[in-house]
């Protein structure tokens, strides 16, 4: 299922309807900066956890571009975020690894 919601500015689309949404900003200063490698590593994650209630989506732009790469889970925003942080995310915030 996919649909577009304006929020703050940015464009979200979802891959699945789940009760966790995490945002990943796929701008250009954030794609470059990891969030390329991350959102491979989202989908990995969320493959591996079938049962998970986390949902993937990604935005155009966060507005954090110096503090990159963003992602959001829920409200929460989480900077610089590479590959050991976003491991630290999912396990903390959504469930475990």
């Amino acid at each position: 299922m996919q649909y577009i919601d304006i929020y703050n500015h940015s464009v979200y689309f979802y891959i699945e309807m789940k009760d966790l949404k995490i945002r990943i900003c796929m701008g250009s200063s954030c794609y470059a900066r990891g969030n390329a490698k991350n959102a491979i590593l989202l989908q990995e994650w969320i493959s591996a956890h079938p049962d998970t209630s986390l949902a993937l989506g990604g935005t155009l732009c966060e507005g954090h571009c110096k503090d990159g790469p963003v992602i959001r889970l829920g409200e929460r925003l989480f900077t610089a975020v590479d590959a050991l942080a976003l491991e630290e995310i999912l396990g903390d915030q959504a469930g475990g690894s």
